[in-house]
């Protein structure tokens, strides 16, 4: 436990750090947890457009129409997987870029020597082909998942849609036609009276 002294030289220092002031330090330290590159923790890094991230994320809430938490989780996680593809397709391209811009100027092929060097120097595009290949898995089977979940939603709405009307009794008919008639037993007939033998 901490002593009297310790607690209030804790204070004493809090007061002291506060934090950034400035719009440029609140702007910079909120980007303290980003990680660079494809590793990224926030949707948005530097160079990417908020607005294209908003629009595919418009597309997919009006195509997949999630209902409940668990489908918005799974619709988020198709938007993260199609960024995560596109964002390795601008980091492929830049990095290509800066090689090849990097190679002495009148190297011929530069792209083919770009890759040897790429290749013997950390392989980075093997890393990024393999961090997209994983977006692509992670696509299909948020996919899965969403299609298995609404296709259980949709037939629990259709069957209590149809409880009702089974469930609601038939209207009573007087006449029973389900009934089998019973013939009505007839009487033989009588013989035609003849008058002169009655006394």
């Amino acid at each position: 436990m901490a002593t009297p002294a310790q607690v209030i030289a804790n204070r004493v220092n809090a007061q002291l750090s506060t934090g950034p002031r400035s719009a440029e330090g609140k702007a910079s330290s909120s980007r303290n947890s980003v990680k660079f590159g494809l590793t990224a923790k926030a949707a948005i890094i530097p160079g990417e457009d908020p607005a294209e991230l908003e629009d595919l994320t418009a597309q997919d809430l009006e195509e997949f129409d999630p209902s409940g938490p668990i489908e918005q989780h799974f619709v988020q996680n198709l938007v993260r997987a199609v960024w995560m593809q596109r964002r390795c397709d601008r980091v492929e391209a830049a990095y290509l870029n800066a090689r090849v811009a990097a190679m002495p100027e009148g190297t011929e092929h530069a792209l083919g020597a770009a890759l040897i060097t790429d290749a013997a120097q950390g392989d980075v595009l093997h890393k990024i082909f393999r961090r997209r290949q994983a977006a692509e898995r992670e696509w299909t089977r948020a996919l899965e998942s969403l299609t298995r979940i609404q296709a259980k939603r949709f037939a629990d709405e259709a069957e209590a849609q149809a409880e009702p009307a089974a469930a609601t009794p038939l209207p009573t008919n007087r006449v029973r036609f389900d009934a089998v008639p019973q013939p009505v037993p007839q009487r033989a007939p009588e013989p035609p009276a003849n008058l002169a033998l009655r006394r």
